[in-house]
């Protein structure tokens, strides 16, 4: 069985729910590749850092998270200009930008080598690469003639 029908089965499975989200309004895109060597993680987290994002493998489950702190909003409800210039502080009139959090999770093939995976973080695109461990070939045993 090849690591894409893998893929499949778990997108289609209730079990195992290939890149379910929990508990989340927020579900980044992420695209998955794979090739000869390794899996690749593609996520879109724009307005996010490395700092701001959590990630584990455990027993071939690939869990990505983040729980980002909401900018405090300071609502001014004093007439006097003057108050009002000195704090410097600002009124929201319209706030679509937020940045909720999510957590996401993927269930792996058993080719996956967890003691070598990286990480990268670039331009609100976090990269995960999974290595993958070679298959291991049947053993041909010697038949000798008595």
């Amino acid at each position: 069985m090849n690591a894409l029908s893998v893929f499949n089965d778990w997108l289609n499975s209730d079990y195992y729910g290939f890149g379910r989200t929990q508990n989340s309004a927020f579900t980044p895109a992420v695209d998955v590749t794979e090739n000869n060597d390794s899996y690749v993680f593609d996520v879109d987290l724009p307005g996010r850092s490395e700092k701001d994002v959590n990630l584990e493998l455990n027993d071939h489950v690939l869990t990505i998270s983040s729980v980002k702190q909401a900018e405090k909003e300071v609502k001014t409800e004093s007439s006097n200009e003057e108050n009002v210039n000195a704090n410097e502080e600002e009124t929201y009139l319209i706030r679509e930008r937020r940045h909720p959090d999510f957590k996401r999770t993927f269930s792996l093939p058993k080719d996956i080598d967890e003691e070598n995976v990286s990480a990268g973080f670039k331009n609100g695109v976090l990269s995960i690469r999974i290595p993958r461990r070679p298959e291991v070939q049947p053993k041909r045993i010697q038949i000798n003639i008595a």
